[in-house]
Order: C-alpha cells, then structure tokens, then sequence
C-alpha cells in the first residue's frame, strides 16, 4: 500500500475575503496569519463595476456583476460554513461593490484591512511576534512569501531590496507556481507552505500563449510534426528547465493551461491547478473534503459506442465496492440525464467513457448597436446541443456555446483589437444584445453557416446530442472526482468541471486509442482504494506507456486526494437519500425567498427533478420520510426561520449564463450536427 499523504489543516481563527487583483495585499496578510502545518482560508473576490440589484430585467453591466458577485458570495460562503466557522473575517481590499454581495451572519468579528499600511495595526495584536523581517521587490513577492512562511518572518515590500536568501531544498514534493500577480499566485504558495513543499516561481502564461499551445498539441497528433510538440516544449522548458523534478516526491503546477507533465515525462507523479478557474475554492475544497464526508456512490455514463470499453467492468468494479451506482449507459446516456446527474444527484465519482472532442457548429455574423448609436459586427462561432424532447410548451431545451473570434474585423484578444481601445461600455452592450435581449429566442438576422470542427469547442457525445459541460454546480454541491475518458477533454471541457467543484479531474490531451483508454481506466481504478488519488493515477499512465498513448492523461488536482470503499451498499443508498432529500429543502428555501423570477423558474424546475429522482428510485417508506421533512423544511420557511433545514449549504440559485441552457422554440433549433 502507497503512503497517503496528509493534507493540511484549515485553520478556524481566519477566513480572508481579499480583492482578486491584490496579490501584494494578500501576500503581506497570508505572512502574517500562516501557522506551520495549517492553511490559510484564503478567497478571492473579482472586481465589480455594480452593487448588489435585486429583481428582473436589469441592464447587462449590472446583471454581469450580480450573476459573478452572487456566485462567488454564495461559494465562498458554503466553504465557510464547511469548516464551521472562523473567530475573524478579514476582508482586505474590498470596494463597496464587492462587499454589498458578501451574506455575513450576525456577531461575525469583521476585520477591514484597506491597503498595506492597515495590516500591521489590524493584525499584530492578533498573532505571536515574528522572528524578524523579509524584505523583497513586488517582483519577488511571492517567493518572498515563501521563505517568509518558512522562517517565521513577516513579508515587507522593498523595493530597493535587491537578493532574497536561498533555502535548502527539502524532502517531499515541489510547487511550481506561474505568477500571475493575483491572488490565485498567492494561494499556491499559501499551499506550498501548508505541505511543506519546494517552490518554483516561473512566468506567467497569457490566454492567447495558452490557445497557442492548444493548436501546437491539435497539429502535432493531426501530422505528426515534431516542430510542433516542440513549440510546447519549448514554452514549458522556458519556465522550469533548470528543475531537475526527479528528485522529489511528487510536483504540482499551478497554470493557466500549460501540460507541465507531458513535458517532463510523468518522470514523478505529477498533479495541475488551475489558476483561471477559482484555485482558491479549489485548494480548499480539496483539503475539506479529505475531513469530511463524501459520498459513496457513482455515476458510470457511456452511451456504448464501443464495441469494447470499461462501462461494465466499472458497473462490476463500483457494486463490489459498495458503492450506490447510477448506471446512464446506452440509451440512458443522453443530455438531460447527464446534466441532471452530473449537477443534483450526490456521487463521489463520474466515470465518462464515449467520443469526445471538438464538433461541428456554425460559423456566425451578427451585427449589434452599442449604447452610442455606433454599429458593430462580431463573428462568432457557435456550438448547440439540445434534448430533443419537446416540453408542453413546444420548445425544447437548448445548451449554447459562443467562441468570439473577431470584433469590427479584428481577430479576438488580439494585439491589433487592444490598439482600437474598444470603450468597455461596447463589451457589456455586446452581451446585451447577443444574450440578454434573445434569450429564448435565436437571431434571425444573424448570418449563420456550418463549420465543420470548431476549434475550443470540446464536448461530450450523448446518446442523443452533445453536452459541452456547461454545469453550475456538481455532485448537489459538493466535490467529487471526475474521470472523462473521452478524447481531448484536458482543458475546455474540464473548466466547467473545475470551476464548478471537482476536487479532482483527468482528462486527455489528444484522442485517445480505445485500448489505452480501457487500460488506463481499468488501472487506475485497480488502485484507488489502496493509496491516492495521484498514485493510482501515476500507476495509469505507467500502464500505457508503451503506447501511442503515452503521457496522453493529465490529473488536475492535489497530491493528498483519497477515495475510500464503502463499509455497505444500504449505508452509501442512505447517504445519498439524505443528501438528495437536503436538497429539496435548500431549493425549497430559494423559491420561497428568492426575488428574481428567472432564479425562481429555474430553482423550480430543479426542484421537480430532484422530486422526480426520489420519487423514482426510493420505496414508500423512503417517501414518507421525504413528506415529513417537507413539511418541517416548509414551515420553517414560511416562519422566517433561518435555522430551519440542515446547517449544510444553500444551493447557488440556478442561473443562465452566456454557456448555459436556454430555451428555444422547437421551430427555432438548427440541427446541431456533431461528430
């Protein structure tokens, strides 16, 4: 058996809410309130050009800022409540904005920290004396940080200060962190330091590098072009060339979208974060979830288009083990049942075996009239998905997906479209007019064409259409494992995974051969009960090596990662009766409270389904029960009684965004064909 690794753990004297883009801020605080062994709650919170605005029909700056506002109150919070609480709450940084969408309860100690010169009279009284000073350039700050941690010092920003100290390397894994200049930076060294690891600080990756990177990976495996695999190489090796990673345990990178392991060969067992997609939630949740409960139940989706695949052994491999399975296999495997199972029926694992990929679309001309009266062209490419079936009202619901491509002529975050200064008011009313003013409904006037393999556009093949992972939620809130055997599902689709709560992700790096697939899978899954997450990945890759291929998976995620066997199949079938009759009284709550019709509609249909789920799967007397908490849920919310319910988290209230479900009239739908 593999030695588990053991996470930090949270301390509950801090929680810091700080403004995403003040890294330096955040770096000081997190010298200061970092005890050994511990990590740091630290979150953070994106600029907001509006305050909180409750209501319907709002303009689209101020629906932009409340949707991401609003989402970030309520996952930052449902963290909150995960650890039980915290003596402080340090808020640093924040505007006005920012904190009018922050629900904080009552007799909550509340500590404001505006800038640098706030942070030795908010928090000195707070922690023991340090052992002296770091000094180092904002260049420097978050190594700075590190050896600040390391020391017992406090981190002081110099910028005359010229050389930082060198600590010896230790035993253990390494850190590699782009720096970014955010917060997200500092929370991968607020995490390096909690598990005692080596640090590595390297450039930064901007998105068009990243989409580069992409094309270079896509045009290597279409032609077998070395050149082009070496464009990767050279990108990775430009930032960790001298790191000679063999000599440690395990390496985790922190990056925008670089494959830091295909690169280095797997030589380690190697894990990634991702800096885009909310690393903070992402950090914690990983250490949280190792304390507390998960569910032992699984969802194995394939819609059998291989004539040999893992779907059985994994159907065998889960009910050995106990766990509570639901099987979306074959006709079952379609969009409606994967998007209902993957976000409100609770499971530890999702197992996704079926064609992957970027599909077809169409390739879109639109024109729009900003708030100045001036006319505007974006081109767009644009993928659907639909479930067929037509609901009472003759429309069929319908999954969106926009990739911008240019504005005015111009190729999208280009350095030539920068040169234009596009006032930001043209962005806002771009969405306006692209979403907000046709939900519901598609644009006759835009010109449409079909596009065959719409680059960025990776999805997952259904029984009946594709689904683009466009989630808002997983699991019912919490924070499962998410293995998508399906070919190149690394990245674009694995974002609405990460940024939605997985704790733990694989995906591929390009298509996949079947019998690798089989393989890897089989593998990996051989040895999740006997150690980690990443050793039973690292024994996968191992597996294949032999292959074409080789070094095809990537693992974003942490090396302390665990699943465990279930004790009994009737005690995993009760955990997931409880958690799933917690969500009846959670949406139950948001359609008695919430003010948004749109929020209210949405919540309701989840609700109808979790019924329907319950409903379906469990007995009379499982029944009974869920009537009797039904009712205590609703009196309790007809009272005004926040305590009622379960103590555990509140469902983000159901959202449309620019990538998820609308509805179309059925004479509205073009015939999304896919591969």
């Amino acid at each position: 058996m593999s030695e588990i690794k053991k996470p930090p753990t949270p301390t509950d004297r801090y929680l810091c809410i700080v403004d995403r883009d003040a890294g330096a801020l955040a770096a000081v605080i997190s010298s200061y309130l970092f005890e050994k062994d511990c990590y740091l709650p630290l979150f953070m919170f994106p600029p907001m050009t509006s305050p909180k605005t409750g209501g319907d029909n709002l303009k689209s700056d101020i629906y932009l800022s409340n949707l991401l506002g609003n989402n970030t109150s309520v996952l930052i919070n449902n963290a909150w409540a995960r650890m039980g609480g915290s003596e402080y709450l340090i808020l640093a940084g924040l505007s006005q904005n920012q904190t009018s969408y922050l629900s904080i309860p009552k007799g909550t100690t509340i500590i404001e920290i505006a800038d640098l010169d706030d942070i030795a009279k908010q928090l000195s009284t707070l922690v023991a004396p340090a052992a002296g000073e770091i000094r180092c350039r904002t260049s420097d700050i978050l190594r700075g940080l590190w050896i600040a941690q390391i020391e017992g010092k406090r981190l002081v920003i110099d910028e005359g200060e010229k050389t930082l100290p060198e600590p010896e390397k230790t035993k253990g894994g390494i850190v590699v962190i782009e720096d970014n200049g955010d917060v997200g930076s500092v929370v991968g060294v607020n995490y390096a330091s909690s598990v005692g690891a080596n640090l590595v600080v390297v450039d930064a990756i901007g998105k068009r590098e990243v989409q580069n990177i992409h094309r270079f990976i896509r045009d290597w495996r279409d032609t077998g072009d070395g050149a082009q695999l070496q464009k990767v190489k050279d990108a990775v090796l430009h930032r960790i060339g001298a790191a000679s990673f063999s000599e440690f345990e395990y390496a985790t990178f922190f990056t925008k979208g670089l494959p830091y392991s295909l690169v280095i060969g797997n030589i380690i067992p190697c894990s990634h974060v991702h800096l885009a997609l909310k690393p903070d939630l992402f950090v914690f949740n990983s250490i949280i979830f190792e304390q507390t409960r998960t569910f032992r139940s699984a969802v194995v989706f394939s819609p059998l288009f291989f004539a040999d695949e893992e779907t059985q052994w994994l159907v065998d491999f889960f009910t050995h083990n106990q766990y509570y399975l639901r099987q979306l296999i074959g006709r079952d495997a379609t969009l409606t049942n994967l998007d209902f199972n993957a976000q409100h029926f609770p499971y530890g694992v999702l197992h996704i075996c079926s064609h992957g990929g970027e599909v077809d679309g169409w390739e879109v001309s639109e024109e729009f009239v900003d708030r100045e009266g001036k006319t505007h062209v974006i081109e767009y490419d644009e993928v659907v998905g639909y479930d067929p079936v037509v609901d009472k009202d003759g429309r069929v619901r319908v999954h969106r997906k926009t990739i911008f491509r240019r504005l005015d002529g111009f190729r999208w975050m280009s350095d030539e479209l920068d040169k234009q200064n596009i006032p930001s008011h043209v962005f806002h009313d771009m969405w306006q007019a692209l979403y907000l003013d046709q939900r519901g409904k598609l644009n006759t006037n835009a010109k449409r064409k079909k596009k065959g393999r719409i680059a960025s556009s990776c999805a997952i093949r259904c029984s009946d259409s594709i689904h683009q992972g466009q989630f808002t939620i997983l699991a019912s809130h919490s924070s499962p494992l998410v293995f998508n055997n399906t070919c190149w599902s690394w990245y674009d689709v694995a974002a609405f995974f990460l940024a939605c709560g997985a704790r733990g992700y694989i995906g591929t790096l390009w298509a996949i051969d079947n019998n690798a697939a089989i393989l890897g899978a089989r593998t990996f899954y051989e040895n999740l009960f006997s150690g980690t997450v990443l050793t039973a990945f690292q024994e996968a890759v191992k597996a294949i090596e032999g292959t074409q291929s080789k070094d095809i998976y990537i693992y974003w995620g942490l090396h302390f990662t665990t699943l465990s066997r279930a004790k009994s199949a009737e005690q995993s079938r009760t955990e997931v009766f409880g958690e799933l009759l917690q969500a009846v009284g959670g949406w139950g709550r948001v359609i008695q409270t919430v003010t948004s019709t749109e929020v209210k509609r949405n919540a309701t249909r989840v609700l109808k389904s979790v019924l329907h789920e319950l409903n379906t799967n469990f007995g009379p007397e499982d029944m009974k029960t869920l009537e009797l908490e039904m009712m205590s849920r609703m009196k309790g919310i007809f009272r005004g009684d926040d305590s009622a319910g379960t103590g555990e988290d509140i469902p983000i209230a159901a959202r449309s965004s620019i990538d998820h479900p609308v509805e179309y009239r059925i004479t509205g739908v073009p015939n999304a064909e896919n591969e």
